[in-house]
């Protein structure tokens, strides 16, 4: 298996796009830590098929808003498996969706310390533990390139998961030997996306129906599949890059 001991930390891996990269990466022989906010049943479900499947996994309860959360996961991942780590896949997120004159400070405090400060600690606390060879792939949204409505707080959040791989390749390419890239998809049918007010949804039948590659929102299937393989060998020379996984609704 091409990722066979490989320490991995998948963030919201409890459900939707996370479950199924932690499912995946656990297949393909690496050790997976994986964080939830508040579905303890649905992350002990994740670990549970990992485990039946012959994989090693364990689940952590993680406050994204608490600011020891981040060396907290580290610690877990070191301490549960062999002390180091190799793929950190930043995916935990908040939407909260709601129209820029409804936004309030608690609402942007939640989004932006989830979906930015959260990720960026996460990758700080790493750093004496990642090992050389290793991958950091943030989950974005195409949001971070469109305008969309009720989307003000949770669209900024995304623009910054964009420029943290074209930083971060930069800053920890040559000194940590690792690479980082964005996957950004286009509506995806998990919870956050059914979740959503009737009222966007209803919104985005005409954008959904004009989906170049199908008229559908995507699969956690169409998704996983890119992100696992940036945490390949094989994507070795892919780092600082943003790839979006839409269907052909945005270009790159």
């Amino acid at each position: 298996m091409s990722l066979t001991n490989k320490v991995a930390i998948v963030t919201g891996g409890s459900r939707g796009i996370g479950a199924g990269i932690a499912k995946e990466l656990a297949h393909r022989g690496a050790k997976v830590l994986l964080t939830f906010a508040s579905t303890a049943a649905a992350a002990d479900s994740v670990v549970q098929d990992i485990k039946s499947a012959g994989g090693e996994a364990v689940a952590l309860k993680a406050d994204c808003m608490d600011k020891d959360t981040p060396a907290l996961v580290i610690k877990t991942a070191v301490e549960s498996f062999d002390g180091g780590i190799d793929i950190i896949i930043n995916n935990a997120a908040a939407g909260d969706e709601c129209y820029l004159k409804d936004v309030t400070y608690e609402h942007y405090e939640k989004v932006f310390t989830t979906n930015v400060r959260f990720p960026m600690f996460l990758v700080k606390e790493s750093l004496p533990f990642l090992r050389r060879g290793g991958r950091i792939v943030n989950i974005g949204s195409v949001v971070s390139r469109e305008g969309w409505k009720m989307h003000t707080a949770y669209g900024a959040t995304k623009a910054c998961m964009d420029s943290f791989a074209r930083t971060w390749s930069v800053e920890l390419g040559h000194e940590y030997g690792i690479t980082v890239n964005n996957v950004n998809p286009g509506p995806v049918n998990t919870d956050m996306w059914t979740e959503m007010p009737q009222e966007l949804l209803d919104q985005f039948d005409p954008y959904i129906n004009s989906t170049p590659a199908a008229p559908r929102v995507g699969e956690v299937d169409d998704i996983v599949p890119i992100v696992a393989f940036l945490c390949e060998e094989g994507a070795r020379w892919i780092t600082g890059s943003t790839t979006c996984a839409n269907g052909g609704k945005v270009f790159t």
